[in-house]
């Protein structure tokens, strides 16, 4: 289990050095808001970087990297049996949804790896987390509960009181830094023991087989966030442009985009970009108005936000802001030729 002394002494180690990066990760400062959680969650092994030296904090998650953080951070024990899948080919995410789904944790992509590979809601991230830290819960009690302990918060406030899950945001996608804080305000809260109920699925005292257990925890996300199957759509992937300009820790540029839920009219976006210190996220949904051409208007929090979409013929989406401003800091914007991964 996470100890706070440990934490408290690697803190105050890392701040007697100057210009300490998270866990050595290149795109990660002191400035970054979730800088103390990343190299909280690298201490105890629950995340790590990518091969170019980068934790990519701003790109959104996708539901095997969100698997294998609740994996690392409640240290599951593996079940006897392995998930039988309707993709068979081996994924490295196989161990942490084995151990998820004898957990019951409330996941879409127990059976199929690109289901896995995409990107997950706010919402399915709710139910995830209230299941292995309080039991089960449906969404609107999930979401009550990080509200109420202060492990996560709105991302639209003109719906506070009004409506819970648009005030939550439970479609939109949300990002690697934003779930490593969760769980680091989790481990402040003293919620790293596992529920009753997700230990009662463990031990299995029905003797259910894994993949009906897993099925058990598909059918308890809330309708509208269930997936039955990944979309076919030319669009939808994960894009990506990184440089990196100087030596210092602030010296690159970086744009993700993730196209998901994408149909013959249209596809839900979720857009970062990262010049330097200066950094903006967008999320919303994209009208198809061409075979190769898309067109956004507006953000998903109401706000004006034009930018033009082009799909190119080597892979690649490249992307225009017309106005954008209202969603992002100043000294950046979203343009920029992206190649999918």
């Amino acid at each position: 289990m996470k100890k706070l002394v440990g934490i408290l002494f690697f803190m105050l180690l890392a701040g007697s050095v100057s210009n300490v990066q998270a866990a050595g990760f290149k795109d990660v400062s002191e400035e970054h808001y979730a800088y103390e959680a990343i190299l909280w969650a690298e201490e105890y092994d629950i995340v790590n970087g990518f091969t170019d030296g980068t934790f990519k904090p701003n790109a959104t998650i996708t539901e095997q990297q969100l698997a294998k953080l609740l994996a690392n951070f409640y240290e599951l024990e593996s079940p006897i049996e392995e998930l039988d899948k309707q993709t068979p080919a081996a994924n490295w995410s196989d161990d942490y949804y084995d151990q998820l789904a004898s957990y019951s944790v409330p996941l879409n992509g127990y059976f199929d790896n690109r289901i896995r590979a995409a990107t997950v809601k706010r919402g399915v991230v709710a139910q995830a987390i209230a299941h292995l830290a309080s039991g089960k819960k449906d969404l609107n009690q999930s979401i009550q509960f990080l509200l109420d302990y202060y492990i996560s918060s709105g991302q639209n406030p003109k719906y506070e009181d009004r409506n819970l899950q648009k005030f939550y945001g439970v479609a939109n996608n949300i990002t690697r830094a934003e779930v490593v804080t969760m769980l680091y305000r989790m481990d402040e809260r003293n919620f790293y023991e596992i529920s009753e109920d997700a230990q009662a699925s463990h031990d299995n005292a029905n003797q259910l087989a894994l993949n009906t257990r897993a099925k058990n925890a598909q059918s308890q996300l809330d309708p509208s966030l269930q997936v039955s199957a990944p979309s076919t759509s030319a669009w939808e992937g994960i894009y990506t442009y990184y440089y990196k300009w100087g030596k210092g820790a602030n010296d690159f540029n970086r744009r993700d985009a993730v196209i998901t839920n994408a149909t013959n009219k249209s596809f839900s976006i979720s857009l970062t970009a990262n010049d330097g210190k200066a950094s903006g996220s967008v999320q919303g949904t994209v009208t198809i108005t061409s075979s190769n051409k898309a067109l956004m208007n507006t953000s998903a929090n109401g706000n004006r936000c034009v930018i033009e979409f082009e799909r190119l013929s080597n892979n690649a989406l490249k992307v225009t802001e017309i106005d954008c401003r209202a969603e992002r800091n100043e000294g950046t914007n979203y343009s920029g030729t992206l190649k999918k991964q």
